[in-house]
């Protein structure tokens, strides 16, 4: 009896060995209705993952959920992705909505600790619960600046904090391999120098390190930009492709060439791109057998530099300028002395106050750290040149001291002060801590941004 139970175990092991889950965590870092494309990309992007086969438990969605019944919705209950494109929002998960969908509660839900989880909300949420040979998929959409990832509150995410959690994942084999799509303003530099090439992590980026990602698709009924380009580009490929057969280099080839306004880039264990998309979106099956054949042969530099040669896609727009191109898109058609015209022309006279007052903020800042210089020399060298982050202790506790120092900056909604943080870059990487600092403390008295 005991040689045959056994032997039942030892079966039993085998027919499960070389199995493997998939996983999803998908974010949208952002609220309000003025971001919809944010929470529009992440539902199209769980619809993908759910027709793809992945199942419900192993697919975690943090989003705010503001938008679908926002009062500025025409149509309630309704998130499209493209003009004239299908309702994306039905079904979506909502695992963590609202004031739950921050920085420590992703670092959280990704590492699979259900423990901090409920210290942080109070409750057993859903959490990426993967072992050795799972492959995990995330997808954040939101704003970004060098080495951060915006949230709809602060603390906001910080690269080194996250790649420092992806190592820690790999080192504790969490993952066989991890796949990563940022969209965000700079979201290059969240990986650039960070990502090892080692730890079976690969990710793409809707820019460079130092150039905006593009909003696009407006909707004049909804008054929203519906989607962002590199999202756009990468989900409605991934719609019409034949998953098992279409690799992630191929992806990201075609994505490159389309998303013709940023430079989309990839990092880490670029091997991984070699593997078709159904390797991580999932297929009909939950269990996926690791011995399946899910490589092609190399494709890369076979396709061509069409970046001139392909169409621009419609009512493209830096992330940063979103907001104020919605406000007049919005007093374009509103109607002569209607009370309608009056409440954009309000919102928008505000809108332009604030980003003057966030431009002299940041200039005030560098004025004081060199004013025994020339102004002319002073902005073209430092408000005019991007340097990549040398310093990052200096300008991690820069923008910790700006932020708190002036909460009317909030970067949860000013997407163009996020844009401005190369500055602080600049500062310090050429000078001391302690002298950008007290120039931040100086400069935030003055300004009215800050007096909230």
């Amino acid at each position: 009896m005991k040689l045959l139970l056994l032997l039942s175990l030892a079966a039993l092991l085998a027919g499960t060995e070389g199995v493997r889950k998939n996983w999803a965590l998908l974010i949208a870092g952002s609220s309000g209705y003025i971001n919809y494309r944010h929470q529009a990309d992440i539902c199209h992007a769980y619809q993908i993952m759910h027709k793809a086969g992945i199942p419900d438990e192993q697919i975690v969605v943090m989003m705010y959920d503001d938008i679908a019944h926002n009062k500025e919705n025409p149509v309630k209950g309704n998130i499209i992705n493209k003009p004239k494109g299908p309702n994306v929002y039905p079904g979506v998960l909502k695992d963590y909505t609202g004031r739950d969908v921050n920085a420590k509660t992703f670092l959280a839900v990704l590492q699979g600790d259900k423990e901090a989880i409920r210290q942080l909300t109070g409750k057993d949420g859903k959490v990426i619960n993967s072992g050795p040979e799972d492959y995990i998929f995330v997808n954040f959409a939101d704003h970004g600046a060098p080495g951060i990832l915006g949230m709809p509150q602060t603390p906001y995410l910080k690269a080194r904090e996250l790649n420092t959690v992806l190592k820690k994942m790999a080192a504790e084999k969490k993952f066989a391999k991890l796949n990563f799509y940022v969209e965000a303003c700079e979201s290059g530099s969240v990986f650039d120098k960070l990502l090892p090439a080692n730890i079976n992590v690969y990710a793409t980026t809707a820019a460079n390190t130092t150039e905006s990602s593009w909003g696009c698709y407006w909707d004049d009924s909804r008054n929203a930009y519906l989607g962002d380009t590199y999202s756009v580009n990468w989900m409605e490929d991934t719609d019409k492709a034949d998953l098992s057969k279409e690799t992630f280099e191929q992806q990201y080839e075609k994505v490159k060439v389309e998303t013709n306004q940023s430079h989309v880039q990839q990092y880490g264990d670029l091997s991984i791109d070699k593997l078709t998309l159904n390797a991580f979106f999932g297929n009909d099956k939950q269990y996926v057998k690791l011995n399946t054949n899910t490589e092609v042969p190399e494709m890369r530099d076979q396709v061509p530099e069409m970046r001139d040669q392909v169409p621009e896609m419609r009512d493209q727009v830096p992330s940063e300028m979103v907001a104020i191109r919605t406000l007049e898109n919005r007093l374009a058609k509103a109607p002569a002395n209607s009370l309608e015209r009056s409440r954009v022309e309000v919102q928008l006279a505000e809108l332009k106050r604030t980003m003057s007052l966030t431009h002299q903020l940041i200039w005030d800042i560098v004025r004081t750290v060199y004013s025994e210089l020339p102004e002319n020399v002073v902005y073209g060298t430092v408000m005019k040149t991007h340097e990549e982050i040398r310093d990052w202790d200096c300008y991690e506790m820069a923008v910790d001291t700006l932020l708190a120092f002036c909460p009317g900056l909030d970067i949860s909604s000013n997407d163009f002060a996020l844009r401005k943080f190369y500055a602080l870059v600049n500062l310090c990487n050429n000078n001391g801590q302690g002298r950008v600092i007290s120039a931040i403390e100086s400069a935030t008295v003055a300004n009215q941004l800050c007096r909230v």
